[in-house]
């Protein structure tokens, strides 16, 4: 079944696929945002501290916070679909297949934004939400008094080992390389902390565990020897990869896959526009995503002939 042709099609309600829709409203264009998951707000929904760095958050979460930017949204009357991935997307004709439904559009913005990086081993998928989590912010306190193994060599991985520690949490932080990325000042907090056990040049192997978490095994890579520590939680913060697999072959991308953007969010295909996080991996943000979103509805609105270029 095919849908008539819209102005633009947007892929991703996060952010910048919403501020994104709310200009192009503004601009008198048709739009129709797709989202995959049942509630528009993209990653705001993985933020689970107090967000301190953008104006009207007033220190909410990201689920409150993402309340009401969906509310904004429904008020503003967004024509947004939920509930289903895009199965096949072709920059080339601009039409994206969406649950057996093909959409046609004269513009499309790719705003898909990011996903949480996996480690791919035994385990972790069978285990997550009994014992793995992406969020100590979230979870540590469920944890509290208990050991719990960090996997990660950022600063968000050392963050999530200070909060466990906070609870009274015996802490393992594996990093599989001897070098952290994690700020300067939280490092050396982690390495003062008599709670907190730093293994570098750790792989992670396998999560074991029946109806829980158990242990983690890894491997040294100084002796290649497979190590195990007994943890009642292991928290997964190895960083984000874009959401790009669909346009993958289709439009110009970096070599970790970002999509690669002009100014105002132009790509390397006529009539096909890129904002936030999926093409800002150096400046991944709400503002940063509101801004860019905004950005592209100007450019389509430009290319659309509705303001002067």
């Amino acid at each position: 079944m095919s849908a008539a042709t819209t102005d633009a099609l947007i892929l991703g309600g996060g952010m910048a696929g919403l501020t994104a829709g709310l200009w192009l409203r503004g601009f008198g264009l048709t739009h129709i945002i797709l989202e995959e998951f049942q509630l528009p707000g993209g990653q705001l929904h993985e933020i689970h501290a107090p967000i301190q760095d953008y104006p009207l958050s007033l220190g909410r979460d990201g689920r409150l916070f993402a309340a009401l930017v969906i509310e904004e949204a429904r008020r503003a009357e967004l024509s947004i679909l939920v509930g289903s991935p895009v199965a096949r997307v072709s920059t080339r004709t601009r039409t994206v297949t969406r649950d057996g439904e093909r959409f046609r559009a004269r513009t499309l913005l790719i705003a898909t934004g990011l996903r949480r990086r996996r480690l791919g081993i035994p385990g972790e998928r069978e285990l997550m939400g009994r014992g793995v989590s992406h969020s100590a912010n979230r979870d540590r306190e469920r944890y509290a008094g208990k050991p719990v193994v960090v996997i990660g060599g950022g600063t968000a991985a050392v963050e999530d080992a200070l909060l466990c520690a906070e609870v009274g949490s015996p802490v393992t932080l594996l990093h599989r390389s001897a070098r952290f990325r994690a700020r300067s000042d939280y490092l050396a907090r982690a390495k003062k902390d008599p709670r907190i056990k730093i293994v570098p040049n750790a792989e992670a192997r396998r999560i074991v565990g029946e109806e829980a978490v158990e242990e983690v095994q890894y491997r040294s890579r100084g002796s290649g020897m497979t190590r195990a520590v007994k943890a009642s939680a292991v928290f997964v913060r190895i960083g984000w990869e874009p959401r790009t697999e669909l346009v993958r072959g289709q439009i110009g991308l970096d070599r970790a896959g970002y999509v690669r953007v002009r100014q105002g969010g132009g790509t390397t295909v006529r009539g096909v526009f890129a904002a936030g996080d999926v093409c800002s991996p150096h400046w991944p943000s709400i503002a940063n995503a509101a801004g860019q979103g905004a950005a592209a509805a100007w450019e389509i609105a430009r290319f659309l002939g509705r303001v002067p270029a």
